[in-house]
């Protein structure tokens, strides 16, 4: 039996292929998103054979310059959409990354972060399936159910210095990682559930990918 759900456009956020916006999101990212050839919505990215060994997409979804959210005010990270190109290799499967404010007091690990914290799936323990549209996520359950879509849960972490929920969010971001030689990504949506925090009440960003 299946529930129907209405999609929630609370934090909603929306950002189209060719706009600044978007090149500010895809910052450094090879090559960059493109219009999906089935016409679903979202933005797609493709790494082939024409491509450097080396490209892969980070696509930056929240910036805590200005804003004092810190990790433990963080309650899911997710991304709706679908992995279009997958051979049972964990490297084709994107990625979240979260990277915490500088404290210039010599903890530093990064040359502009503090510490970085990877959420990666798991693939012995989730179920992949070639472009079925998904919710993948981390931390808690996302309060937006984009449709019912199946859940996929990320539930490793790689931390790159010290895990400390007390330091300040810098920024998010969804990677892909450059080890792999093709992947297929379309990405729908992007964004993140956070607490109340400094009297704030909960929040959400939520990226709508245009193309």
């Amino acid at each position: 039996m299946f529930t129907n759900y209405i999609m929630s456009k609370f934090g909603l956020i929306q950002s189209k292929l060719g706009t600044a916006g978007a090149t500010a999101i895809q910052a450094d990212s090879l090559p960059s998103a493109v219009a999906d050839t089935s016409d679903r919505p979202g933005w797609k990215y493709i790494k082939d054979a024409s491509s450097a060994a080396t490209d892969k997409f980070n696509w930056y979804f929240y910036s805590g310059t200005y804003e004092s959210l810190k990790i433990k005010d963080v309650q899911s990270l997710f991304m709706c959409g679908s992995v279009d190109k997958w051979e049972g290799v964990q490297s084709q499967v994107p990625f979240f990354v979260l990277y915490t404010k500088m404290k210039g007091d010599g903890t530093d690990v990064g040359a502009w972060y503090h510490s970085k914290h990877a959420f990666t799936v798991r693939t012995p323990s989730q179920l992949i399936r070639v472009g079925e549209r998904c919710v993948f996520y981390c931390l808690g359950d996302p309060t937006n159910k984009f449709d019912g879509a199946r859940k996929v849960r990320f539930n490793n972490r790689v931390d790159t210095g010290v895990f400390d929920v007390n330091n300040e969010v810098l920024t998010v971001a969804l990677h892909s990682d450059s080890a792999a030689s093709s992947i297929e990504t379309l990405v729908e949506n992007m964004g993140m559930d956070c607490h109340s925090f400094n009297r704030h009440h909960p929040t959400t960003v939520n990226l709508k990918c245009i193309a």
